[in-house]
């Protein structure tokens, strides 16, 4: 059996129920994510103080993991809950004064848009939203809309709602250039999308379990660059951000070197072992062809899409924008989308498209079956 084999049967469970293409939404989990999450709470259950044993073994375990898939250093990351507490971290921590600007576009998931609206109302930072490019951000609104107080740049890998890849390399070359900041939201991306934090010169990059990673909910991550974590004062802290003893009433803000400060209290333990399943099996698979073979199903699944004359959403029409989410339009797309789940297609409606997300599990067979769907449908045209 090939690793994609491999992975594609560990995955059966969700597979013989129907099309999956909503990991956009979230991803299936296989029997391994499950078995991980429910050895950590027997543990509990039976030996409360072993945890802590099993928590200095698993939670390394992960934390290279998802630095290996990043291009970053274990002790760059540290474990949040979701995105929307990486993006809040960000804005919080970064030193942005009254007067200062964000830029960001306004197809952004709302945990990209709102913690900056709250440091606007809080600090009176600019939260500078600006018309997309194609569906997402581009180096030449920054160019446009830029000015000398911008002072950091947040962003999506890649877009909720029509899948836009944005160029993070370009972005922070020119934020490097600027002196701006520049934070990622990889939640769309990481797992079937390259990421180099060093190459592509990101400060922040938030990210979460629950997608493209195939793992549980409310287990994230967040990377901060090394030789800024040290500079900057947590938005939260805990007594897991210090140095001194947790159960001493000496009270001194000592802050941890690097990232660890950003982890105020104990992770959510039986996510990251959940987590850390999900990556042990992509690294056997292998991470690269994993995502190859997501970008040859979504590829023909786009031209497949064109020739049947739907339209799609524009940043689809080439590979310099694509991404393996693939969202389309018919004359009724509200019913379409109604009509693909009707036939146990699993997809969502987002922003007036029909979107969905294809996986290196995911197989052309499967995208032809949408297809022949799609034939079928009275609102296609």
């Amino acid at each position: 059996m090939s690793g994609l084999d491999t992975f594609r049967s560990a995955f059966r469970e969700t597979t013989d129920r129907g099309i999956f293409f909503d990991n956009a939404s979230m991803g299936p989990v296989f029997p391994g994510v499950t078995e991980a999450m429910k050895q950590c709470m027997e543990l509990r259950q039976a030996m409360p103080m072993k945890y802590y044993q099993y928590a200095g073994q698993v939670f390394p375990q992960c934390r290279a993991r998802l630095a290996r898939l990043i291009g970053a250093e274990p002790e760059e990351i540290a474990f949040t809950e979701n995105v929307a507490y990486g993006i809040n971290t960000a804005a919080g921590s970064l030193p942005l004064r009254e007067g200062d600007n964000v830029i960001f576009c306004d197809r952004e998931f709302a945990s990209n848009v709102y913690p900056w609206m709250r440091l606007q109302a809080a600090k009176g930072v600019e939260a500078r939203m600006v018309p997309h490019q194609m569906g997402g951000l581009t180096v030449e609104l920054l160019g446009r809309y830029a000015d000398a107080r911008t002072r950091a740049v947040s962003v999506s890998s890649v877009e909720f709602a029509d899948g836009y890849a944005a160029d993070l390399e370009a972005i922070g070359d020119w934020c490097r250039t600027h002196g701006a900041y520049l934070v990622v939201d990889c939640a769309q991306s990481l797992g079937v999308m390259p990421m180099d934090v060093k190459r592509y010169k990101i400060d922040f990059l938030a990210g979460l379990a629950s997608k493209w990673l195939l793992g549980p909910f409310s287990t994230g991550f967040l990377y901060v660059r090394k030789e800024l974590a040290d500079q900057l004062l947590p938005a939260f802290v805990g007594a897991d951000s210090v140095t001194g003893d947790v159960d001493s009433v000496e009270y001194r803000l000592d802050l941890k070197e690097g990232t660890a400060r950003f982890e105020a209290g104990l992770p959510n333990a039986p996510g990251i072992a959940g987590l850390n399943a999900s990556l042990a099996l992509m690294e056997t698979v292998g991470c690269r062809e994993i995502r190859r073979e997501a970008w040859r199903v979504s590829g023909y699944f786009i031209d497949s899409l064109r020739e049947l004359g739907v339209e799609l959403a524009p940043c689809a029409l080439s590979d310099r924008t694509r991404s393996t989410i693939v969202s389309f339009r018919t004359a009724d797309t509200r019913e379409t989308y109604q009509y693909l789940r009707d036939h146990q297609i699993a997809c969502s409606f987002r922003c007036g498209y029909v979107r969905t997300g294809i996986h290196g599990y995911n197989t052309t067979d499967e995208a032809d079956r949408v297809l022949s769907v799609l034939k079928d449908d009275p609102h296609l045209r």
